[in-house]
Parts: C-alpha cells; structure tokens; sequence
C-alpha cells in the first residue's frame, strides 16, 4: 500500500496535491502494482493519471476536490470531426484519467467533489480504452460533466456508488462491452443512465453487453436513455431491472422513464426492460426509429427490434407511451407486458387540444423527445409505424373527464400487431 501522504500529499483541501499523488501511483507501478491510499482529509487536485494494476482507495472521511481549470489536462486533438458532443468527445480533461490502461479499481467509501457550481468542467473519472475497470463504494458529488464516463472499454463494473448532484449526466458508457451495474443511486440534472454508440472515436463501436440493475434514478432529464449519441455503432444485448425512477428534487418531471432510440442509422436489438416503478416520468416507455443521420453521407434509418418490456408501474404520468418509427422503416418486434400507469393532473395539458390523427408531424429529422410530436391523439398509448408490437396486461388509469377527450389507443401504419389496454 502507497500512503499518498507518505509522497508528499497535504490533504488540507488548498494544497493542489496532483505531483503528489502521481508520485505515489509512479511508486507502485515500478512495485508492479497494489494500492494507493488516501487517508481521512480533502485533496486539491488537478488531473490524476491512473497506472495499471492500481487501486485506488479513498477511505471514508477522504474527500477528493477537482482544482482549477489550469490544473487540468487539456482536451484532446482529435483531428476529425467527432460528430458529437464535447462531453461525449473529449476525456483528457478528467480528475481520475484512465487511459488505455487495464485491471484498475476505485473504490473505499469516500468522496470525489466536483467542486464546481454549475455544468462544463472536468469529468470527475474518464475511463477510454480501458479493460478490466471497477468502481465501487464511492460518492460523486456536484459534478460539472459526466460523473462516470467510459468510452470503447472492456468488462466495467460499477457498483454501490452514490452520484448527487451531478449537472450532467450520471453514467455514461459509449461504445462498451461487457458492463455491469448495480445497486447505485444516480442524482443527475441530465440523463441519469445514458448509452451511447457515438463516433467520438472516428469510428463505429458497439454497445454490448451491459446490465443494470438495483439502482435508485432522480433526475430532471431521461431515467434510462439509449441511442441519441450512436451510428454508425449499434446496442445489443442490453438489459436494465430491479431499477427505480423519479425526478430530481425541486426540478422538472424527467420527459421519459424508459428511452430506446436509433436516429443516427444505429442497430438495436435484443433489449429487455422489466420490474421497474417509476414517478413524474412524463412519458413512461418512448420508442423511436429515427432519421436525423448524424455523421452520415446519406441520411439512413437504422434498425430498432427485439424489445421486451415487462412489469412497469409508473404513476403520475402526463403522456401515452409512444412508439414510432419513420415511413418505411418500422420499429419491429416488441413485447410490453404487465404494465400499470396512472396518469395525473400535468395529463390535462396534453388532452384538451384535440388534432386530426393524420396530423401528428413525423419529425424524421428531429433530435428524438416523447414531446417532439407535440399533442397527440390517445392518452394511453401512441403507436406507428411500427410491426409487432404485442401488448399484453396493460392498464392505464386517468381522470374519467380526461379520458372523454381523446381514444386511449392510437394507431398508424401498424402491422401484425395487438393492443390489451384497459383504463
């Protein structure tokens, strides 16, 4: 074990401690690898470069404070366009930098304090290109960008760690394989579990392989999101249970609880949902097949199929679950089971203009939102474009005057498909 006080560390919450604690993982590297601890204090830090075969501890009562801006690596020379955003794109600019490194842990029940008032900053932990990474039993507090970011890397996992207050998004993994997540509370102003395929990278890398489960989401954005940073890589093999969703304290109701989306040309297929309770999610189940076509020559759907969602309750909802691909390009093969929404009050808003059902705008091109259609005709559930999609057990509770406004079901261009939705 490397005692980062032992290198020269101050950990009085002034002294920019970052030469110290790289001295610290420079000595255990050159020991072939072990523990670099961090005692009980506050450590000022700019960026910290992560070795191989290194854990870091930070032990209860240790808190690590992300320091100036001067102090932290500058963002990448790409050299292309990435065609995504700068959080997305660029994790140079890291607290813990993990960099095409392999068997590395963070954990020890401490603290990671963003120390930042408001979003853009340096991710608290950037992982890119890295196997074998676990992190666990830490708290991220205030965080000015993603909290935990990994981009094209190899058996992740995250467990027990508590994310508050982030200003962007809580967890993101973008083109990773072989991940898993568990028992974690994520307290986000952005999306609270976000999966990506973007071409952050120059390049097509799938997401694959990932499960979530026993985790606590509040958040003012989308509780659990998939597919608005993707093409030309896709999303298979994806699972998320045993989750709870609500909004963040004192902020908006989350505009979706579950989001699967492709409107960059990306493949997904084979994703399972189930035993989740969600609150305030204003659109419970959203489902699109888009064409907005970033970083494509030629604007070309992709592929959304082999969805199971079973065993949902949601209350408080204001919008129907919706379903929609693009004119030729249907959203194919879709099982939701046991489903119970109750809708409340915020329902009103979205009933009391009444449209034609032909004039609901397609939006091919638009970034993908259950509000980008604006009022729709049904309240329980919206669904076109799309071929079968089986519905089974599905009830959906609202204010009997409400329901009088509009059909609780809407369909469109649906093939080979069955609807089973009480109110």
């Amino acid at each position: 074990m490397f005692n980062v006080k032992d290198h020269g560390a101050a950990g009085d919450g002034k002294t920019n401690d970052a030469k110290s604690i790289d001295a610290a993982i420079a000595a255990c590297t050159a020991a072939g690898g072990g523990i670099v601890h961090f005692p009980a204090g506050q450590y000022l830090s700019g960026t910290i470069h992560v070795m191989s075969n290194i854990t870091i501890d930070i032990s209860p009562g240790a808190t690590i404070l992300i320091g100036d801006d001067d102090d932290i690596d500058t963002i990448e020379d790409l050299g292309y366009d990435p065609h995504a955003d700068d959080e997305t794109s660029y994790f140079n600019c890291a607290l813990f930098r993990l960099d095409d490194i392999e068997n590395v842990c963070i954990q020890g029940g401490g603290t990671i304090n963003g120390n930042r008032p408001k979003r853009h900053g340096p991710k608290p932990i950037s992982v890119k290109r890295c196997t074998r990474v676990t992190i666990r039993d830490i708290k991220i507090e205030h965080s000015p960008n993603y909290a935990i970011s990994c981009i094209d890397s190899d058996l992740i996992v995250i467990e027990n760690c508590w994310i508050e207050y982030s200003f962007a998004d809580g967890i993101d993994f973008d083109g990773c394989r072989f991940v898993r997540v568990s028992n974690c509370l994520v307290n986000s102003g952005d999306d609270a579990i976000c999966l990506k395929s973007s071409p952050a990278l120059g390049e097509g890398v799938d997401c694959a392989h990932i499960t979530v489960t026993n985790c606590h989401v509040m958040t003012s954005a989308n509780c659990f999101k998939l597919g608005t940073e993707s093409g030309p890589g896709g999303f298979t093999d994806i699972t998320i249970s045993n989750c709870t969703f609500d909004k963040q304290p004192i902020s908006r109701n989350p505009p979706g609880g579950i989001c699967i989306e492709s409107v960059d040309g990306a493949i997904i297929d084979r994703i399972a949902c189930s035993n989740i309770t969600m609150n305030n999610a204003c659109c419970p189940i959203f489902l699109r097949l888009g064409k907005r076509g970033r970083a494509q020559a030629v604007l070309t759907p992709g592929i959304l199929q082999n969805v199971s969602i079973s065993n949902i309750v949601a209350t408080n909802a204001e919008m129907p679950c919706i379903i929609s691909g693009v004119p030729g390009y249907n959203v194919k093969n879709v099982l939701i089971n046991n489903v119970m929404i109750a809708y409340g009050p915020a329902a009103k808003q979205h009933l009391e203009t009444t449209i034609e059902y032909t004039g609901v705008p397609e939006a091919e091109d638009k970034y993908p939102d259950p509000r980008m259609f604006g009022d729709l005709p049904a309240w329980a559930f919206y669904c076109r474009h799309a071929e079968n999609v089986h519905i089974r057990n599905m009830q959906s509770r609202i204010d009997p005057k409400l329901a009088k406004l509009k059909p609780a079901i809407a369909q469109d261009d649906v093939k080979g498909s069955s609807f089973d939705v009480t109110g």
